[in-house]
């Protein structure tokens, strides 16, 4: 009788355990439950009478039964992480973006020492950026852009060769960028955009010379920019307006220029355009709004065949307009206003996808060029305040068919535009 019960025990036991073990991450995910308010849709097949969470919706497991990946994303989520999401020690995928998610993120997240994908964007989570999350090593991409997120970034955070996308943009954070910047040797996009940090671009920013995409703007970065940008060969999209960046443009790209967006306005960016850019043929946007620029537009611009936006307005540029920019046939937007250029307008008949075109508060002289509209996609034309003369063409308004609005006022123009 008492080897009977012994069988049965030892069974008992066996069965209970090897449950146990299997279900550990399940347990993990229902505690993790009592935090995050899932809804319906989601909760209704997380039973705890489940051996393995592998079944449940959002979850994804190995051939082991072990959760590797839990998406939660767009699905009405609310409350808060909880720590238990530390016990999650399999988890590779982790993306609960776009939901109503609030509260910090728990320091027990740095335990999901396997995370490969950490996307938390798009929620309402606010707090610190944890240093514990410096121990996700294996990590190549983390987004928690649009939160409110404040305090420093982690110097731990940036210690990592493996990231490749780093999403910051649309939070709180403020303190300045971290030099261990120049650890992620792996990165090809940094976007830091659109929160409060001061300070300088760091040299070792050079070292990510994988790094295609660098957003900076709307902060309060300020000094020179970094000679070291140079080494960064393959970038493709350069944004850092609306910052305090002093100086000259240190860096180059006089061989094989990869740019498509090179955007500096609204800063404190002076002496003359680089002639370089005319290697640029990838480039798309070109802005220097509202700098300190001097000298003439080189004619080098005029090589840039796929730019659509040219934006120079307010800066001290001299000397007239390249006729070579309407060489640039897809460009849309042209802003050459608030400088000191002079001579007369050019023949731009060739720009038959200009839509914008402004080259008001200049020192242009001679006559309007009867076929500015010639393409009539014109919609915006600003000659304000030059020293235009002539008679306005006679069918200036015939011409400009999607023309939505004509300045001329103060100048020494004649003639009606009817």
């Amino acid at each position: 009788m008492k080897l009977v019960f012994w069988h049965w025990f030892f069974l008992f036991f066996v069965l209970v355990s090897t449950s146990q073990g299997m279900s550990s991450d399940g347990l993990a995910l229902l505690a993790l439950s009592k935090s995050l308010v899932l809804p319906s849709s989601i909760r209704s097949n997380w039973s705890a009478s489940d051996a393995t969470p592998c079944a449940w919706n959002g979850v994804g497991c190995n051939g082991r039964n072990r959760v590797i990946s839990l998406d939660l994303s767009s699905s009405e989520v609310e409350g808060f992480i909880g720590p238990e999401i530390g016990r999650l020690k399999y988890l590779q995928i982790l993306i609960l973006s776009g939901n109503n998610i609030s509260g910090l993120i728990p320091p027990e997240l740095g335990n999901c020492s396997m995370l490969e994908q950490l996307d938390l964007s798009q929620n309402l989570l606010s707090g610190s950026i944890p240093a514990s999350m410096g121990n996700l090593k294996k990590s190549s991409a983390l987004s928690l852009y649009y939160n409110s997120f404040n305090g420093t970034i982690p110097e731990e955070l940036f210690k990592n060769q493996f990231l490749e996308q780093v999403y910051l943009n649309g939070n709180q954070l403020s303190g300045s960028i971290p030099f261990s910047v120049g650890e992620m040797t792996s990165l090809k996009a940094l976007w830091v955009h659109e929160n409060m940090l001061s300070g300088v671009l760091p040299s070792s920013i050079g070292n990510c010379t994988k790094l295609e995409e660098l957003y900076l703007l709307d902060n309060q970065l300020s000094g020179s920019l970094p000679e070291t940008l140079s080494e960064i060969k393959g970038l493709k999209f350069f944004d850092a307006t609306n910052n305090s960046f002093t100086g000259e443009i240190p860096f180059s790209f006089e061989k094989n220029c990869k740019l498509e967006i090179f955007i500096l306005s609204f800063n404190y960016i002076k002496g003359e355009i680089p002639s370089w850019l005319g290697n640029c043929r990838s480039l798309q946007q070109l802005g220097f709004v509202n700098n300190s620029l001097s000298g003439k537009i080189p004619n080098s611009i005029g090589l840039l065949s796929n730019l659509t936006y040219l934006l120079l307005s307010q800066n001290s540029l001299s000397g007239p307009i390249p006729p070579e920019i309407s060489n640039c046939r897809l460009l849309q937007w042209l802003e050459l206003d608030a400088n000191q250029l002079e001579g007369t307008v050019p023949e731009f008949g060739n720009l038959v996808n200009l839509k914008r075109l402004d080259l008001s508060h200049n020192i242009l002289h001679g006559s309007i060029p009867p076929n500015i509209c010639s393409r009539k996609t014109l919609r915006y034309l600003n000659l304000e305040s030059n020293r235009l003369n002539g008679s306005i063409p006679h069918d200036l308004v015939l011409e400009c068919q999607s023309l939505e609005r004509l300045i001329l006022r103060d100048n020494n123009l004649s003639g009606s535009i009817m």
